[in-house]
């Protein structure tokens, strides 16, 4: 992923969204679980292509997490399907 400050640099448009994708790496786990609730938003800023290649491999590092970010995950990843070209 992108550093925030590249991010605001490179696409203004974008920055909102590097501060979410930021947020996933944060100690306090409810700005985890806000940046979560907001994979929707990054993934239709992202695109599909960017969403596959990018945010999904990312997301893997969390998988060592707490259970109720994971229980979290697991939910809103549910409902992305869509946003990372459908099922196929």
């Amino acid at each position: 992923m992108t550093d925030t400050n590249a991010s605001k640099d490179t696409n203004p448009g974008l920055y909102p969204i590097a501060v979410l994708i930021d947020e996933l790496r944060c100690e306090d786990q409810k700005k985890r679980l806000n940046s979560i609730a907001s994979f929707p938003t990054i993934c239709v800023a992202l695109g599909p292509t960017r969403t596959r290649e990018e945010l999904l491999p990312f997301i893997l590092e969390l998988l060592e997490d707490d259970e109720e970010i994971l229980g979290k995950l697991a939910e809103v990843l549910g409902t992305c399907l869509e946003y990372v070209g459908g099922p196929s």
